[in-house]
């Protein structure tokens, strides 16, 4: 038996960012919150089985939660990825002006994101969910450089598609 946290050590630890990865990859809010309590109850009813030794808690947890995302969506017809995340908009502050410029940008960048080849895409989420590049590698299975490979080479696309674009 590996001594291990107790399981709602780790749900305490882990929650949020496991619900902000879901939220930033389904549009509604409700939705993120079935899905990341389909994450939890899956994760809890695996903890018995789970071997650090393999991959760290976190990388685990996103492996599930990936895996519960892309279940969503094909239990939802494979609704296209695009719309989904140019409809989602962040919450609205007291700058109109400013705000509303961010949105073009947030939704410009959104729309660029969901041009990069899938790996890409997951490698950019998965990352900036808090994920080290090792996390990342084993959730893609593949090694640590090559998840930085894939995380560089996707930011340089983006940062090349805003140059073009002029943002």
């Amino acid at each position: 038996m590996v001594d291990r946290k107790p399981f709602e050590d780790v749900y305490r630890e882990y929650l949020g960012r496991v619900y902000a990865y879901v939220r930033a990859q389904v549009t509604s809010a409700a939705d993120a919150e079935d899905i990341t309590a389909q994450v939890f109850m899956n994760a809890y009813q695996a903890y018995p089985r789970f071997e650090a030794r393999n991959l760290t808690p976190a990388a685990w947890l996103f492996r599930i939660a990936r895996n519960a995302t892309l279940d969503h969506f094909r239990s939802q017809g494979r609704r296209d990825r695009l719309r989904r995340t140019i409809e989602h908009q962040p919450m609205a502050e007291e700058d109109p002006e400013g705000k509303a410029e961010e949105r073009i940008q947030y939704r410009a960048l959104l729309e660029q994101v969901g041009k990069l080849p899938e790996r890409q895409r997951d490698a950019i989420s998965l990352r900036h969910s808090g994920l080290s590049f090792d996390e990342v590698g084993k959730l893609l299975k593949c090694s640590e450089d090559a998840a930085k490979m894939l995380y560089h080479r996707a930011v340089k696309a983006l940062k090349e598609a805003a140059a073009r674009e002029g943002v």
